[in-house]
């Protein structure tokens, strides 16, 4: 296939946006007598004049062939190896050019080089090729273009310029086996729709819709990666709504979205909530992944809560205890760190202490390390609901009082 190629692409891509390490990386592969493009969503957000989070590299140099250009190198994965070029507060991940998964595994790919799970999920994958064969088993379209920085070049094989251009987020090849070799493609094809305003094409939003179920097959790990950047992204409720419309949200998080489909009032509760993540998000703050678990999660726990104090089990004991039976339930497929767990549960235990003023010192709550995120917690949840406006007005003040600084920056 002959790539489109835009030739001297400076009108689309500015080089002054380019991290200063992936520039020392590209070059550094050219002048030693590599290809060396920068590729993926570093060249789709500079293509749309956003600011892209990272750099990744890809070439025709092997890994150890890169372990020997770098002393700041590491390889890493047995799924892919990979290099990751090290610098003062930033890694270049750089790649080898790789060729599609073959439809078996035979003689000819041992399982060292390449396997699959029994799902048809691609395990392990090290099979090198060219640019052509690396650009097209790349997920989406918009993620498979490159930016040479021996022409200034931008090439494209699979149209991606195109469905940047109309708005489209379109899978390469058949969804179906797409989202069966990785069926975190899935969230993620969710997620450039509602971060870029974009539309999922037709068959691949069909495909999403028939085989959510694949998602149990992730790996967890992988998929609480993916949830944070599902909802730090800076469009959240575009994210969840389209998690929302294809069901996404029922293999992910799936009691939980069975308990919100039940009421309206739940709904807007994460609706809020996310609102809130993105405007903090545009406000360039970085929220800790409790203080998100706590927020989405809150209205549940509370719910969870109410029907183990029923049984008996104290105010504050129930509190904790629903956060962690939910959160250590839901490991299964999103694996939340158990720091993450006490954290959220330690938020909503907290919040019972906001209710004690009179009588009570609260400097060693205001000076204790949770208070922040429990403070911020309860902030929200009393003006969500309209509720503990002098007790909002109390905390405030103490915490002012003291100027604390946020956990996040």
């Amino acid at each position: 296939m002959e790539p489109v190629i835009v030739k001297r692409a400076d009108h689309c891509i500015s080089r002054k946006n380019i991290s200063s390490a992936a520039v020392k990386v590209l070059y550094h592969l050219k002048d030693s007598g590599y290809k060396a493009y920068l590729v993926g969503g570093g060249v789709r957000d500079l293509l749309l004049k956003r600011n892209p989070k990272d750099f990744d590299v890809v070439t025709n140099a092997t890994p150890e062939q890169i372990r020997k250009l770098f002393r700041n190198c590491r390889l890493v994965g047995r799924r892919f190896r990979l290099a990751h070029v090290l610098f003062r507060g930033e890694t270049i991940e750089t790649s080898t050019f790789r060729a599609p998964v073959p439809d078996e595994a035979d003689e000819a790919y041992s399982e060292h080089i390449f396997s699959t799970g029994e799902s048809g999920m691609v395990t392990r994958d090290n099979i090198f090729g060219t640019p052509e064969q690396d650009a097209l088993r790349r997920d989406f379209t918009i993620n498979a273009l490159f930016y040479n920085i021996a022409d200034f070049s931008v090439i494209d094989y699979a149209g991606g310029l195109n469905d940047l251009k109309e708005g489209i987020i379109r899978v390469i090849g058949d969804p179906d086996k797409r989202f069966a070799e990785d069926p975190v493609r899935m969230i993620r094809a969710a997620r450039f729709a509602g971060m870029l305003g974009f539309k999922i094409e037709s068959s691949a939003y069909d495909s999403i819709c028939r085989n959510k179920e694949l998602l149990t097959h992730a790996s967890p790990s992988r998929m609480y990666d993916e949830v944070q950047k599902l909802f730090f992204c800076g469009n959240a409720n575009e994210v969840f709504g389209w998690l929302e419309r294809s069901d996404l949200l029922h293999p992910m998080f799936h009691d939980f979205s069975h308990w919100i489909d039940e009421d309206r009032a739940r709904h807007d509760w994460v609706t809020h909530t996310l609102e809130q993540m993105d405007r903090w998000r545009k406000a360039g703050l970085q929220v800790h992944p409790s203080l998100l678990f706590a927020l989405i999660f809150g209205e549940y726990h509370e719910f969870l809560a109410a029907q183990l104090e029923a049984d008996g089990v104290s105010a504050h004991d129930a509190c904790k205890l629903a956060v962690q039976q939910h959160l250590r339930a839901m490991c299964e497929n999103v694996r939340v760190p158990k720091l993450v767990i006490y954290q959220v549960s330690d938020i909503m235990g907290n919040q019972i202490r906001f209710q004690r003023t009179k009588g009570a010192r609260p400097q060693r709550f205001l000076h204790s390390e949770g208070f922040l995120d429990a403070f911020l917690y309860f902030k929200f949840s009393s003006k969500s609901h309209g509720r503990n406006a002098e007790l909002l007005d109390y905390w405030t003040e103490q915490n002012d009082s003291l100027k604390h600084k946020p956990h996040y920056k």
